[in-house]
């Protein structure tokens, strides 16, 4: 199979990230927030700041979170595991607003490199990610934004990393994920029947 997945909220607990640095940086405290309908990439609703402030944010950690935030616990051995038999396709939608494309480039094959993660080809998206996986064959996408996933559900098999702010996204071709080693119980099913069916 060919096996798509996505960066920031699958390979990274991007929500963790959020949370603890929005807190430190912000010098406050998350409450009366409510979490489950933040957007996945938007630490304006999650604190209730403007827009200006996000991207302070980010210009503070930007950098922290691209080369030195590490994967998920188990991920690298999941994944290597995984290629063995199958083709594994990173499919990002990284941008180059807070540096160029060249230096996030070079930073997210230095984290692959770094944090030990195995794959066979990156996408560098932008936008919809429904051409890159078609054109890519993807069989099993693996997301954690609603959006993509209600998207690319009518065309693949989806696994959704769990997240408070996909906690809704549930459906048909629509599988949920905790943990590295629960995403590789999901695929080893998927190898056996072919299908995926909604939990």
């Amino acid at each position: 199979m060919n096996i798509g997945f996505d960066i920031d909220g699958v390979l990274t607990d991007f929500e963790t990230f959020i949370a603890t640095y929005g807190c430190k940086f912000l010098k406050t405290t998350i409450k009366n927030m409510a979490i489950s309908q933040i957007n996945d990439d938007d630490i304006a609703e999650m604190f209730n700041c403007d827009l200006e402030t996000e991207n302070n944010f980010w210009k503070e950690y930007i950098e922290k979170y691209c080369r030195d935030y590490p994967a998920r616990l188990g991920l690298s051995d999941v994944m290597t595991e995984l290629k063995k038999q199958h083709k594994i396709i990173i499919i990002t939608n990284r941008s180059a607003s807070m540096v160029p494309m060249d230096t996030m480039i070079s930073w997210v094959q230095g984290w692959l490199e770094k944090e030990k993660i195995p794959y066979d080809k990156i996408v560098f998206n932008n936008g919809s990610k429904l051409q890159a996986c078609l054109e890519n064959k993807i069989d099993v996408m693996i997301e954690d934004s609603p959006k993509h996933i209600k998207e690319l559900s009518q065309y693949m098999n989806c696994i959704c990393f769990d997240s408070h702010y996909n906690a809704d996204c549930r459906g048909k071709s629509i599988r949920r994920c905790y943990s590295s080693y629960d995403l590789y119980e999901h695929i080893r099913e998927i190898e056996l029947t072919g299908t995926v069916t909604t939990l």
